[in-house]
């Protein structure tokens, strides 16, 4: 594995026109200081990709795909990042030294892939050359895995010898790295292989390296109580990060950008055989953010095919809570069976047709799934109502909306649909609303201190509040600097951005004012109980003061490589609007005001909702208390 210093990475996209590389492979029209054009990575009639040759930077406004130059040859070429560094130096026609000195030949854990290459090879032979082998294929033949499965996956088999692989490897490798391989048992001075009559399921890294195994017990008189065995923790294997079979599912997966997650072998298998290959299992641990971290750079949708058990409900529900509903579908296997089991009952098309065509969105498999006992108690209804109604809330389609609606008033016994269709349109998209989501001494208190460091009497005039009129009718981007010393342009092409609300546009303004005015982000990282509307923009936020913190100012490189994939695409989105060069006091103030009223305004309605439920739960008590808080707030807007 070669490796390139990050200082010539830098030095290499300085020298490339952004601009120049991308027209090569895309057709370009300038619009201002940027460039726009139909993007390569989705289909579309209407040109949403833009490129900032400025600042060294792609963003698509219709699918989200975002990067510098590497990026994109690495996205549109499908290729790693060695091959599109040199690749883009070959563009610039630089020479690049790049070294060596990571070869695998040179890897401190070259031996520890050895030992379990070589480990692998020989349970392979044992399955396929001996007698005690035919028996075991056999045994495979009747689940379905026929010569041909067990070569591509080289499964093997461990026989009930219990130092056959130490005979076989031990004077081939040293002690420290017999002992560091996981493939070992140590006791009273003598050797015991870990693994003994069982069939054996090599593990892979994403390079095809088998770095464990996990064995499966395989005869009817073999007593031992766990069906599967996995190799324990060594420096080449960590279970919580590794993905069974992701080096052969990941070119698919890339291109793609979709992935179905199962549990266990025999489940990837029979995806395989029903000619699905996007498809990687966490090999029966549950997944966790290692998992989730390393997928997420590859993949944009995840597919959870658990098993039908409330055990594999259970695990699609944790899925949820580290990946994200936004990013999930679910494949939800009936009559408690897994994805094998299912292919054995329905056919391997029927398997193909359930992973294809059976998938659901997450808030109905929540419904199902945290729909409660006792629905004849109404406070279980009340909160019932309060936990699904957001869930409802986020989705973009108001069909989608009714139909949900619909479902919930079916299972309820004392609500009618208008009023769990109220519960849902007093919830936003995304809101992160807190007891204090603007600072306690308010919006112009702040701008007046930050005007206080700095002379704005010569700065252009403060941006208007009418951002619909100004800066996006028609869905046209921004483009508010100065152009009068331009020469005209015979064709303006305009260019799709996502319809957002006056609030989220005022948030994104403000943001990109702090990633490129480090006295504005200053200001407001000292209110602590400043807080954004919408909780993508909060999560930006907080990555800047991170950023700010750490590296004492904001590298846009930098940054965009420690963030999400999500956060990465609204993060370019952000610093691609084209705002004037100089911040105004008042701008800023204008900025804050549009969604610190917007924040009260959704404080009164959660009120009203809450004197609503008071109401049919005939609480006197709690409704004086809310109608005096509701006039207060009233007050406020």
């Amino acid at each position: 594995m070669v490796s390139v210093d990050t200082e010539v990475v830098n030095d290499l996209k300085s020298k490339v026109n952004i601009a120049d590389l991308i027209s090569q492979y895309v057709a370009l029209s300038r619009t201002g200081k940027n460039y726009i054009g139909l993007c390569p990575f989705h289909g579309e009639k209407t040109p949403s990709f833009n490129v900032n040759a400025e600042k060294g930077f792609y963003h698509c406004f219709g699918c989200g795909r975002s990067g510098d130059a590497i990026e994109f040859l690495k996205e549109y070429n499908q290729v790693g990042f060695i091959d599109a560094v040199k690749e883009l130096a070959n563009f610039a026609g630089v020479t690049l030294d790049i070294s060596n000195d990571r070869e695998e030949k040179n890897n401190p854990n070259a031996p520890l892939y050895e030992i379990n290459n070589q480990a692998a090879r020989l349970y392979n032979i044992l399955l396929m050359s001996t007698e005690l082998g035919e028996r075991a294929r056999d045994y495979l033949a009747e689940r379905g895995i026929t010569d041909d499965v067990i070569k591509r996956f080289n499964i093997g088999l461990a026989p009930e010898e219990n130092d056959f692989i130490f005979k076989n490897l031990s004077n081939k490798f040293d002690e420290e790295v017999m002992a560091n391989s996981g493939l070992f048992h140590f006791s009273n001075n003598r050797v015991f292989d870990a693994f003994t009559n069982r069939i054996m399921f090599p593990i892979t890294n994403e390079y095809g390296q088998t770095i464990g195994f996990s064995g499966r017990k395989w005869q009817e008189n073999d007593d031992s109580k766990a069906k599967y065995i996995n190799t324990s923790a060594t420096t080449i294997f960590d279970k919580s990060y590794e993905l069974w079979n992701l080096d052969k599912a990941k070119p698919t997966i890339s291109k793609r950008r979709e992935v179905y997650l199962m549990e266990g072998f025999m489940d990837v298998i029979a995806a395989h055989k029903a000619g699905i290959n996007n498809v990687v299992a966490s090999m029966g641990t549950a997944l966790t953010e290692k998992h989730v971290r390393r997928l997420k750079q590859i993949a944009k949708k995840f597919v959870l095919v658990y098993d039908g058990d409330s055990a594999g409900q259970n695990a699609i529900y944790k899925a949820l809570n580290l990946v994200g509903e936004s990013d999930v579908q679910i494949v939800k296997v009936p009559e408690g069976l897994d994805p094998d089991e299912y292919s054995k009952t329905y056919g391997l098309t029927g398997l193909s047709a359930l992973m294809e065509t059976g998938r659901i969105q997450p808030i109905e498999f929540l419904i199902d799934f945290l729909r409660p006992e006792n629905l004849a108690n109404l406070q279980v209804q009340l909160d019932f109502i309060e936990q699904i109604a957001p869930m409802i809330a986020k989705l973009q389609s108001i069909t989608a909306q009714d139909a949900y609606i619909r479902k919930l008033v079916e299972i309820l016994p004392d609500f009618e649909y208008n009023q769990v269709e109220q519960a849902v349109n007093l919830r936003r998209e995304n809101m992160n609303i807190t007891d204090h989501s603007v600072s306690d001494y308010g919006a112009s208190n702040l701008v007046e201190n930050f005007a206080d460091e700095r002379d704005y009497s010569n700065l252009d005039s403060a941006i208007p509040i009418d951002f619909e009129e100004i800066f996006y009718e028609n869905n046209i981007q921004p483009q508010v600097a100065d152009r009068r010393n331009e020469p005209a342009q015979v064709f303006q092409p305009t260019i799709q951005v996502p319809k957002l609300s006056r609030s989220e546009r005022a948030e994104e303004m403000l943001l990109h004012r702090m990633i490129y005015h480090s006295s504005v982000l200053k200001k407001f990282s000292q209110d602590e109980n400043f807080r954004f509307v919408h909780k993508r923009y909060q999560d930006i936020f907080e990555k800047l003061l991170l950023e700010a913190m750490v590296y004492e100012q904001i590298d846009e490189s930098h940054l965009a490589s420690e963030l999400s994939e999500d956060q990465r695409s609204l993060f370019y989105q952000i610093i691609s609007l084209d705002l004037p060069e100089t911040a105004s006091s008042q701008e800023i103030n204008d900025l804050v005001s549009i969604f610190s009223n917007e924040m009260e305004q959704i404080k009164f309605e959660e009120l009203q909702q809450q004197l609503a439920t008071a109401e049919k739960a005939g609480n006197k008590e709690r409704m004086l208390e809310l109608t005096l808080q509701i006039i207060n707030q009233k007050k406020k807007l």
